[in-house]
């Protein structure tokens, strides 16, 4: 079902998350408590104006970006999944993913 106060939530967390910042971060530098954050994160409430644009300032975001709903990752979200995958990737793993991408690009 099309719950836009959780859709919103989710995007805010994605958006913070990707900026490496924790809840409490993000709280404390956009003036309000934690836990504010985190039940506008679950969609238990919707963030006022001023609260979302305060968000986007801090994550250097459009406006927009909190209401992309579409569930195609971005390619952004894509590179830094595969960059993120490489570093942590063990010798054998990384000469697969190595391999793959070779394959994939011709």
């Amino acid at each position: 079902m099309y719950d836009p106060k959780r859709l919103v939530g989710e995007r805010v967390q994605l958006l913070r998350k990707r900026k490496g910042l924790s809840q409490e971060e993000l709280a404390g530098q956009i003036g309000i408590d934690t836990k504010s954050l985190s039940r506008l994160e679950r969609g238990a409430h919707f963030p006022s104006l001023e609260t979302l644009e305060k968000v986007r300032v801090e994550l250097g975001v459009e406006l927009k970006d909190f209401f992309d709903f579409d569930q195609r990752p971005s390619a952004e979200e894509m590179r830094d999944f595969l960059i993120r995958a490489a570093r942590d990737a063990d010798y054998q793993h990384l000469s697969k993913m190595t391999e793959a991408v070779k394959a994939t690009l011709g």
